[in-house]
């Protein structure tokens, strides 16, 4: 990669690198809409040109990893997206490695002495000349302090990496313009939303004291859980340019062999991994967006079967807001109640639906999908051949106007990364009995010693609280109506002696019978009164609650009535 910056290189990277982000934008984006349009208009044998794209694809990788820098981070960032990518394309970019050639040993002596205004030899009694990881933006060293004798990593940015990262940034956001410019790409992809959250995350990647804030944060989450570790930071070696932590002494997380050697439970391993990013996405909503196998270590506990995961490199970090928490929630609420509508009303809240979607054509397909997996057992869902089960949500992504939001682009790399490093692990490794305990926390339910009665209770419960939620809207389209003459109301009750009002020319009519209604009523403030309690004694506060509340409401409605 070059490593100078001469008077014609900027304007020479600007065009290689336009040339490789312009193609291959275009070819995904035209790939894309041609097969969108004809699903809609109803011809669902096309299929986007594999050929085509793993061609482009694959001069994307070469060529990225000659040019480094943002081109290698952009085809990582690519490769989580199947809502614009299928699957066998997908493939391509997934084995593009964040390595490159290390810089000269003699930039990361002026760097350190630079930063820290004294001879290299002050700060570090020993300095391995051959860097132990390179990257993109960035390469580590071991080391041994000189003031203490501890074994340090000393991660040193690369040469003139602010000016290069800068450059290829204007060359992203002239890219997207000029694409933007000719072309409607909203429906199928946000591209600026996705080049800000690329600028955002880059530029916390090259500025070295916000990795160093993310490790300390990590390190204070994870600080009363034995079975993880997080590096040390040295906050007297930070800079903007120049970062020491402590040294990870492990075997990597994917060196299968050398787990074996040494003893390790693999399952164990994995179960730990994956219990720590369920921790991060849905306790503390602050989450390692980076967990590829370089980043994970594995020490050795007080017995082999007791092992200790270790992150490191914090560059890359994601959060979640609580309106997405909001949001989450509502989704797997209408995941558990089969509510394919209130999926696809969350997901269109959340950005993931195009704004000239068909909501009805998806809700169809997630309805199907509901169909085809809903209900089944954990013992089920590890049979499943979860390859084929990707490949047909992919589809469903790549098929339908979805776009993925560029907040959740991390997220779902990460969490498909950690797929592959758990199966790889432990095979018979179960996800989703790992995940169950952490989305019932995150939901606020507890339902370990929860009957099947009270979850079917629960379950008409919340189908009747999304209908009373709705009651507002609906009342206040019929109240329009009316207004608008198109009904006739007639309010009567059983015995037939009740007035009845028209108002308006002749149109729909509707008839109230105060009689049912405060008999229904009063059913259904008991039922919730009943389900309520039952809920509370059975430790469950938060679905317990919302039943009584629901009993006040239905109270206050009878009254009202009367």
């Amino acid at each position: 990669m070059q490593t100078s910056i001469g008077p014609l290189a900027p304007f020479v990277r600007f065009i290689r690198v336009a040339r490789l982000l312009l193609w291959t934008l275009w070819v995904i984006y035209r790939e894309r809409k041609r097969v969108i349009r004809a699903r809609q208009r109803g011809d669902y044998e096309v299929k986007p040109d594999i050929e085509v794209l793993i061609a482009v694809l694959t001069n994307f990788k070469r060529t990225a990893l000659r040019l480094g820098v943002l081109t290698i981070k952009l085809g990582q960032f690519l490769s989580s997206r199947a809502d614009i990518l299928p699957e066998q394309a997908l493939a391509v970019l997934s084995t593009l490695q964040d390595e490159v050639p290390p810089a000269p040993f003699e930039h990361v002596v002026a760097t350190i002495e630079k930063e820290f205004g004294r001879p290299v030899n002050e700060i570090f009694s020993v300095l391995e000349q051959k860097c132990t990881a390179a990257a993109s933006l960035g390469q580590v060293h071991k080391a041994v302090l000189a003031a203490t004798g501890e074994t340090v990593a000393v991660k040193i940015q690369r040469p003139h990496i602010e000016q290069l990262v800068r450059l290829d940034l204007r060359t992203l956001k002239f890219v997207i313009w000029l694409i933007n410019r000719f072309v409607d790409t909203k429906d199928f992809i946000d591209l600026g939303s996705v080049y800000r959250e690329f600028r955002r995350t880059v530029f916390e990647e090259v500025d070295f004291k916000i990795e160093a804030a993310n490790a300390e944060r990590f390190r204070e989450m994870f600080a009363d859980d034995p079975t993880i570790y997080v590096p040390k930071v040295y906050a007297e070696y930070v800079s903007r340019h120049v970062l020491v932590l402590e040294w990870i002494d492990g075997i990597k997380v994917n060196d299968y062999a050398a787990l074996d050697l040494a003893g390790i439970d693999r399952l164990e391993v994995a179960n730990r991994t994956i219990r720590a990013y369920f921790y991060q996405f849905f306790a503390a909503g602050f989450y390692h967006a980076d967990p590829h196998p370089g980043n994970i270590f594995v020490k050795r506990g007080c017995d082999p079967a007791n092992p200790i995961v270790a992150f490191v490199d914090f560059g890359m970090v994601g959060s979640i807001t609580r309106t997405m928490k909001r949001l989450m929630r509502s989704l797997f609420l209408s995941l558990v109640t089969q509510d394919s509508e209130g999926m696809v009303q969350a997901l269109n809240q959340l950005g993931f639906i195009g704004e000239r979607a068909d909501l009805k054509m998806i809700e169809d397909a997630l309805g199907l999908l509901l169909e085809q997996y809903y209900g089944m057992t954990l013992g089920q869902v590890r049979d499943l051949d979860m390859r084929s089960v990707v490949r047909e949500v992919s589809d469903l992504l790549y098929d339908q106007p979805f776009r993925i939001p560029a907040q959740f682009a991390f997220s779902g790399r990460a969490v498909s990364t950690l797929v592959g490093v758990a199966t790889g692990l432990a095979p018979d490794f179960n996800f989703v009995a790992v995940a169950t305990p952490y989305a019932q926390s995150f939901l606020g339910l507890d339902m370990n010693n929860l009957r099947e009665s009270a979850q079917q209770l629960l379950k008409q419960t919340l189908d009747m609280g999304k209908v009373l939620l709705k009651l507002p809207h609906s009342i206040d389209r019929l109240v329009t109506r009316i207004d608008a003459g198109q009904v006739e109301v007639r309010l009567a009750n059983l015995a037939g002696s009740g007035s009845h009002i028209r108002r308006g020319k002749a149109g729909g009519q509707l008839v109230l019978s105060a009689g049912r209604g405060s008999i229904g009523f009063t059913l259904l403030g008991l039922a919730s009164m009943a389900g309520g309690i039952y809920l509370l004694t059975s430790h469950l506060p938060a679905p317990g609650w919302f039943c009584l509340g629901l009993a006040a409401i239905t109270t206050l409605g009878l009254f009202v009535k009367r």
